[in-house]
């Protein structure tokens, strides 16, 4: 006949405490034998070292010294996975205090372990319910334990030992809050599960539940004085012999959506609290949506008054790198501005000559800025007529006497409200027919007023006005911005060739839009730093609030413990709380910074969407739930299950 291989085997087992520097002997020199199927009491006072020997039995504390073994395998040689799907499968704990979790249902809190387990949804709400019927608590199943009596709550404790098949159901203390009558009922239970095949180890300190076991091991002082063992035990009829129990190994973790779903439960049942966690990430995503709508709306409108001066123009103007650069250098002359007219992609060539003269109509004259030019100037400046018309390549030709005012000088001479146009000015001893009037500009960006220019033929000028006949300047429109780089290079090509040097210098706009573009961009990004830092402050919030959560909830974290969860799960929920709290903290936080900016808007303020900000928003969110989160939900991976059940 094989030798029996005991169910749990404790082999000089010590247990030993440091508090203010005295080593406590809790457990000293334990042995102990339990085979499959008996029904054991551990009888001591309190301080006796029972309850320490019930978290050694149950793998929720490890001895000091000496072995422990399961089924003839060492606990000690077991990781955390491993004691974790040991605890899951193999013990089925019942406490005096029940720990029922308050925001889940009976159903639910029967149902708890067996998530570790992997079983589906379905399948362990309905083994639930069957163990709840079997107890007496069909018609209970869906009730909160604050809606039962205690020995209904006790019974659910037991119904939560059962669901995953232990074979060992540890209880302590099970009747300390019951009435006799309740505690009664419950150790038939224990006795009827015994019965079943089910080792049940009661720890107790009253002898008159001792009673009912067919074992009684009394502690005291961390020893066992008396074990009834060879007096009362009769072989089990469920022992099995020369059987030692397959490997231990971890189980799978907890699904990703099991954890969501255990994510929402822990948030929604405390959402006070988790609305003013939300807040600090709302305030901060709905910061950075807003800020940057508002940098990239200001970087829009001033590009847009760029783009009205011109994107796409090229000055050219007299002088060089070793020439002094002035308008009365005669470096550019008309015929340099007609030779460019043929390059290819410059749609419009505009030769500029200026001075200042007086105009004179009646009794008022004006000191005006007097240009010369051609009919392509209105197209190269995007500069439309209020009235009249442009001057033509015929009054070029022809010198004509012909004028085009600016909107201050009309208003300066014109005072009785003539009409200007056809009137006659004088100017520099000579009479010039008003033809037009430009559209008023205002301001330009440096202040100066843009609707002090007179317009007259540049040949004319020259014969009648400026006395000599090299330009100031010449403008050229490409048909495009993508092309201005290629009209002027050939621009400087072909000067280089006509003056044998470069003694001109070219300028685009290009520069003036990068220079724009990022000095805006750097607005924006401090706009963006502090709606940022709003975000890190909301992100330390989550942290704080998580680590609260954490200190508040050691018990239910004891009790996952407790009942099989890996350490990895713990972690993985509790992360999995932060991220939801900041996914959900970011979405909102879109949602309200859309609709600010929005509201912005209505006064006149720039605005401009993308979906760069929100997406960034949304992403720095989530790291802050994957920073902030760690520490709290690393807390929790840590928290020793024996102290944290022990809190009230």
């Amino acid at each position: 006949m094989s030798q029996l291989v005991p169910l749990l085997e404790l082999k000089d087992v010590c247990r030993y405490y440091t508090s203010s520097e005295v080593e406590v002997k809790a457990l000293d020199k334990i042995n102990l034998t339990v085979m499959r199927g008996e029904f054991i009491a551990i009888m001591g006072q309190s301080g006796s070292g029972k309850s320490t020997l019930m978290n050694i039995l149950g793998c929720l504390d490890k001895p000091t010294h000496g072995e422990y073994l399961i089924n003839g395998q060492a606990v000690a040689e077991l990781d955390a996975e491993c004691l974790s799907a040991l605890r899951l499968k193999t013990f089925g704990f019942v406490f005096q205090r029940y720990q029922l979790l308050s925001n889940y249902t009976a159903q639910e809190n029967v149902a708890m372990p067996a998530i570790y387990s992997g079983m589906d949804k379905s399948a362990r709400l309905t083994r639930a319910d069957e163990l709840l019927a079997r107890l007496g608590l069909a018609e209970r199943s869906l009730h909160k334990p604050t809606e039962l009596s205690g020995g209904q709550q006790q019974r659910v404790s037991v119904a939560r030992a059962l669901i995953n098949g232990a074979e060992v159901i540890l209880a302590d203390e099970p009747t300390g809050a019951l009435d006799s009558a309740s505690g009664e009922q419950l150790l038939e239970l224990l006795k009827q599960l015994n019965q079943e095949g089910v080792t049940v180890i009661l720890i107790t300190h009253d002898p008159e539940v001792a009673e009912h076991a067919d074992r009684l091991i009394q502690v005291k002082d961390g020893v066992i004085l008396d074990d009834s063992a060879e007096q009362k035990r009769e072989q089990p009829t469920t022992q099995q012999h020369g059987h030692v129990s397959e490997q231990i190994k971890p189980l799978p973790s907890v699904g990703t959506f099991e954890s969501i779903l255990m994510a929402f439960t822990a948030l929604h049942a405390n959402w006070f609290r988790t609305l003013l966690t939300l807040l600090g990430i709302i305030i901060g995503v709905a910061a950075v949506v807003t800020m940057m709508a508002i940098g990239e709306g200001g970087k829009k409108q001033v590009l847009e008054r760029i783009e009205a001066i011109g994107t796409n123009l090229i000055l050219i103007r007299p002088g060089g790198a070793n020439i002094r650069s002035s308008g009365d250098n005669a470096s550019l002359s008309l015929e340099d501005a007609n030779a460019l007219v043929a390059i290819d992609g410059a749609s419009y060539v505009a030769p500029e000559r200026s001075t200042r003269a007086t105009i004179r109509f009646g009794q008022y004259d004006f000191s005006g800025r007097i240009k010369g030019t051609n009919p392509d100037y209105q197209f190269a400046k995007d500069w439309q007529l209020a009235q009249g018309v442009f001057f033509t390549e015929a009054d070029i030709k022809s010198f004509a006497p012909v004028i085009i005012l600016g909107d201050t000088v009309v208003k300066q001479l014109f005072q009785h409200g003539e009409n200007p146009i056809g009137q006659y000015v004088l100017m520099k001893n000579a009479f010039y027919q008003v033809i037009g009037v430009l559209q008023a500009k205002g301001a330009s960006a440096g202040g100066n007023d843009m609707d002090d220019e007179v317009l007259i033929p540049v040949t004319t000028g020259m014969l009648k006005v400026f006395g000599r006949k090299h330009l100031s300047s010449i403008t050229v429109k490409a048909e495009s911005t993508e092309q201005v780089a290629q009209v002027t290079e050939a621009i400087k090509s072909k000067l280089v060739a006509r003056h044998g040097k470069e003694d001109f210098m070219v300028f685009t706009t290009d520069s003036l839009v990068e220079t724009v573009t990022e000095t805006q961009d750097t607005l924006t990004y401090l706009l963006a730093s502090v709606a940022g830092i709003s975000l890190f402050v909301g992100g330390i919030g989550v942290m704080n609030i998580m680590l609260v959560n954490v200190s508040e909830r050691r018990r239910e974290i004891g009790l996952r413990i407790a009942t099989g969860a890996k350490p990895t799960d713990i972690l993985k929920q509790f992360n999995i709380e932060a991220w939801v709290v900041c996914i959900l903290g970011g979405l909102v936080g879109i949602v309200i910074g859309f609709a600010v900016t929005l509201l912005i808007a209505n006064f006149n303020i720039p605005i401009a969407y993308s979906m760069t900000p929100p997406l960034l928003a949304f992403v720095t969110s989530l790291l802050v739930g994957v920073i902030f989160g760690y520490a709290p939900a690393h807390k929790a991976a840590k928290l020793n299950p024996i102290e944290a059940l022990a809190e009230d």
